[in-house]
């Protein structure tokens, strides 16, 4: 139970509580003065501590004036945007550059014949799809004349009817764009087709009143190098000069259809043995010394180069006299066999075409290049390709036969042109799909069967896919696996130029061990992903798959598990085709689960699926192509309309409906942004640029450019200084100067009607921070350029102490001579930043500042007076207790006399009676 107190006397009724306060608060006084500083000084402390950041805000943006990116920032404007747009991507260069806008990028189109219903069952069978080059693919313009190129201008033709035209070649890409150009023209009637290595004009009048001719236009070279100059013929038809053929400036990037050449980064490429014995190793991409980098060769020279310098003496390596493929030689003597190999690591000498055996001292390599419009043999049959051809045997409807030897033959349209020159009626081409041969019989006749038979062991027939023997009149191949992906290839060029994002990929083989891949800017080519899946850890093997279209994922551990492939935290796996798990495959005899990342889609149709059910399994796929049924009103109304996902050449799609019995006819080609350099003209003088896409990021360095339409008049894209940094950080100094110069008032005023003084009135640090930065501000800076002073950059200062700002002044200033300008902020000794920046150290910097240590002194201040203040708080509470036990114990002795006084009161007088009472 608690005591019961009370500050007034329960015996006196005095208020002893009321008397201590009083005591106290006089006694407190001291204190209570001391306090009261404490509490201004914590005030100044705070004003100080403000004006500090306020000033270091100020410094901060003329640290900002004093780099030169302020200066360097630019502007970019385009005298069209309507048809070239332009943004600031970099620290382009200022100037004037002009630019013709040639053609914006196309995706490619293909349109399907007509449909009664687009609900209606279109059959069983499937198609397939896929991104990348048909069997007609095209050389680069750049790889002809061994790489020498094609000069761009005009060249002049004349028919037989004597009609001449000019024909601007002026921004060809491709040699299809030549052969367009030329067919197309409507004032002659001559068609160009490319003919093997060859250019084949062919007269198209059936008159004979002129030859048929072609000249130069304005002293060009254009007819020249397509190997047309000069021809001059009383025929209907001409052949132009061989322009296919190999040199040591040629990039290794055309060869083999654009497959390269295979190359290990870090061991020998090939094996040589000598007839006198002398063996050895090449490495074609030795690591330079002292370096981890690899010396990689670039062109066709550099290969040879490197070839030739193995045993200068003893094996030579040159190009052959048709300029097609390579000739090695063994310049020693001996009884041995003279033999060239790749190593186990590597295809070098596969690619290259020299791999063989022979007793002589000479091997003649395979051919390198393809033909104009025609991929080589050697890129059929995917990874493996077709091995050797033979003979076929051909029986016509008519029952008339052939032989076709196509053992040698180098190129597919060589195949084909000895298929057409059997003598019997059956006719070869390409396919519709243009990714095999289609073979028909032209007799019209019925007595025998179409047959097609491989006439010899090679199985000629069957690796071409062109055997029948049957009551048909034609033989489609279907896809011959043309290869379309190398070690060489790029990832950023899979999947029609839209790459492979970056990110890890999780395998796991069958005995549940796990890897992960990071799939990063460092792997560059596909050659190096599946380097890199090989040594990660885990028991499988990846490599090339047998289509040639991706590679595919081994399972090498033999276990009970599921071989299966993951993305980790991107789409990596996926854009490679080999997200999932595996398949059963039978190679090489054994039967292994394989993850196989064919880059080739294929949909089967069942009965009753109709055209819509087609579309939708096509855009659900979100591979390389986006479907739609289309209505034109007609009898058979309903198209299937095909569009590439990719634009651009790299967005190509060949697209086999061929089992369905459905024919996709091109309407749109697959082309590129181009973009000529200043005006197009047909001179033959144009540099022009490509883009997949319309955008183009290096053709001004720090300048993109994205083009909308086009135009034969050029666009003026303009790069100039811009002030907007300045113009901004400018202001911002203005404006944080002036917040700082308005805390400095506030902080110091003095108001004579309520003599009341702020807190920092009469401050001898406030003033000198008054008194050097109005000095500074309004003084010259010289040593710093032309310019001196802020009032010539619009910068002045008001009575009160702030500053004024006419960005106009700046923009004018800056306009006339930037680099004055710049100077003026940046000089390192003399200029704005550098002597604001010393000041601001000297005023408000962290070490020994006059704020910084005026700062530090009141802290001091405050703590000895704060520890002042809590020694007196002890001091007055042990007083007050004192105080009150004395009038506690005064209370007591008062009620001690009370209480005596009050038993003397009650004490009464005994009577005594005498004895006279009694």
């Amino acid at each position: 139970m608690g005591r019961i107190q009370t500050d007034v006397g329960l015996f006196t009724g005095i208020d002893y509580g009321e008397i201590v306060d009083q005591l106290m608060k006089l006694a407190a006084t001291t204190r209570n003065n001391l306090a009261k500083r404490t509490e201004s000084l914590k005030a100044e402390r705070t004003a100080l501590a403000d004006l500090t950041a306020r000033l270091l805000a100020v410094q901060y943006v003329t640290d900002n004036l004093g780099t030169a990116a302020v200066f360097e920032k630019r502007e970019v404007s385009s005298s069209q945007p309507e048809l070239i747009s332009a943004t600031v991507a970099g620290s382009p260069i200022e100037g004037t550059y002009r630019f013709t806008p040639l053609r914006t990028a196309q995706r490619q189109q293909l349109i399907s014949a007509g449909f009664r219903s687009s609900s209606d069952g279109i059959g069983t069978g499937a198609i397939t799809f896929r991104f990348g080059p048909d069997v007609e693919r095209e050389l680069a313009l750049d790889a002809l004349r061994g790489g020498a190129g094609v000069e761009r201008g005009a060249i002049r033709i004349t028919d037989r009817s004597g009609a001449s035209a000019e024909i601007d070649l002026s921004t060809v890409q491709t040699i299809g764009d030549v052969l367009d150009a030329i067919s197309n023209n409507t004032r002659i009637n001559v068609a160009a087709v490319a003919e093997g290595d060859r250019v084949r004009l062919i007269d198209r009048t059936g008159l004979e009143y002129s030859n048929l001719k072609v000249q130069e236009v304005g002293g060009g070279s254009t007819a020249a190098s397509l190997g047309l100059a000069g021809i001059d013929v009383a025929e209907s038809a001409a052949d132009g000069q061989d322009i296919v053929s190999l040199s040591g400036d040629l990039d290794l990037a055309h060869l083999n259809d654009g497959n390269g050449i295979t190359r290990h980064s870090a061991l020998p490429d090939i094996l040589y043995e000598l007839r006198d014995g002398t063996s050895g190793s090449i490495d074609l991409a030795p690591i330079i010394p002292g370096g981890s980098e690899v010396a990689e060769e670039m062109t066709l020279g550099e290969i040879l180069d490197a070839i030739n310098a193995a045993a200068p003496e003893k094996l030579r390596v040159e190009i052959a006299a048709d300029g097609d493929r390579l000739v090695i030689r063994d310049l020693t003597e001996g009884s041995g066999v003279f033999r060239i190999q790749s190593t186990p690591e590597s295809q070098a000498a596969d690619d290259l075409g020299i791999a063989g055996e022979v007793a002589e001292g000479e091997i003649t390599g395979r051919r390198l290049l393809g033909g104009l419009q025609s991929i080589l043999v050697a890129s059929l049959g995917g990874a493996e390709g077709l091995g050797t051809l033979g003979a076929l045997n051909l029986t016509d409807r008519s029952g008339a036969t052939g032989t076709v030897m196509l053992g040698g033959l180098e190129t597919l349209e060589q195949a084909i042109a000895a298929i057409n020159s059997s003598g019997v009626g059956i006719a070869a081409s390409v396919n519709p799909a243009k990714n095999g041969i289609l073979l028909r019989d032209t007799t019209g006749a019925e007595a025998s069967n179409m047959i097609v038979a491989s006439g010899d062991a090679t199985q000629t027939a069957e690796k071409l896919n062109i055997a029948v023997d049957g009551a048909v009149t034609a033989q489609n191949s279907g896809d011959l696996r043309q290869r379309i992906v190398s070690e060489n290839t790029r990832l950023a060029d899979l999947n029609g130029g839209q790459g492979v994002h970056e990110g890890r990929i999780r395998i796991t083989d069958s005995s549940g061990a796990s890897s992960t891949i990071a799939v990063t800017s460092k792997i560059e080519t596909v050659g190096d992903l599946v380097r890199e899946i090989n040594r990660a850890g885990s028991r499988v093997y990846a490599e090339l798959n047998a289509a040639g279209d991706g590679i595919w994922i081994r399972d090498a551990a033999g276990g009970s598990g599921t071989l299966r492939v993951e993305d980790v935290d991107s789409t990596a796996a996926a854009d490679l085709h080999l997200l999932g798990t595996s398949q059963t495959r039978e190679i090489d005899g054994q039967t292994v689960q394989v993850v196989d990342g064919s880059a080739t889609y294929r949909i089967d149709i069942g009965a009753g699926e109709s055209l819509d059910d087609l579309v939708e399994r096509i855009n659900s796929l979100g591979g390389p192509l986006r479907a739609m049924t289309v209505f034109d009103g007609s009898t058979r109304p309903y198209r299937l309309s095909l569009t590439s996902a990719a634009s651009g050449s790299a967005g190509a799609v060949v697209v086999d409906a061929s089992e369905l019995g459905i024919e996709c006819r091109e309407i749109a080609a697959a082309r590129d942004a181009l973009l000529a350099l200043g005006e197009a003209n047909s001179a033959g003088a144009n540099v022009l640029i490509a883009s997949r896409s319309n955008v183009f990021d290096e053709v001004i360095a720090g300048v993109r450019l994205e083009i909308h339409g086009a135009s034969a008049n050029p666009v003026t894209i303009g790069v100039a200084s811009s002030d907007i940094d300045l113009a901004a950080n400018m202001q911002a100094f203005v404006e944080n100067y002036n917040r700082f110069r308005e805390s400095l008032l506030e902080y110091t005023k003095y108001d004579a009607e309520t003599d009341t003084r702020a807190v920092l009135n009469g401050d001898a640090t406030a003033l000198r921070l008054d008194t050097e930065l109005s000095y500074w501000l309004s003084g010259r800076f010289r040593g710093a350029g032309s310019i001196e002073s802020l009032a010539e950059l619009g910068v002045g200062m008001n009575d009160d102490g702030t500053l004024s700002y006419d960005a106009a002044a700046l923009k004018a200033r800056f306009a006339e001579d930037a680099d004055a300008v710049k100077r003026f902020f940046t000089d390192e000794t003399s200029g704005l930043s550098a002597k604001f920046h010393s000041l601001s150290q000297r005023l408000s910097g962290v070490d020994d500042s006059l704020l910084t240590s005026r700062y530090e002194t009141l802290t001091r201040q405050i703590e000895d007076s704060e520890d002042r203040i809590a020694s007196m708080d002890k001091q007055l509470e042990t007083r007050r207790e004192r105080l009150m036990q004395q009038f506690y114990q005064m209370e007591l002795a008062i009620a001690k006399l009370q209480f005596n006084m009050s038993f003397l009161d009650s004490i009464k007088p005994i009577r005594i009676q005498s004895n006279s009472d009694e």
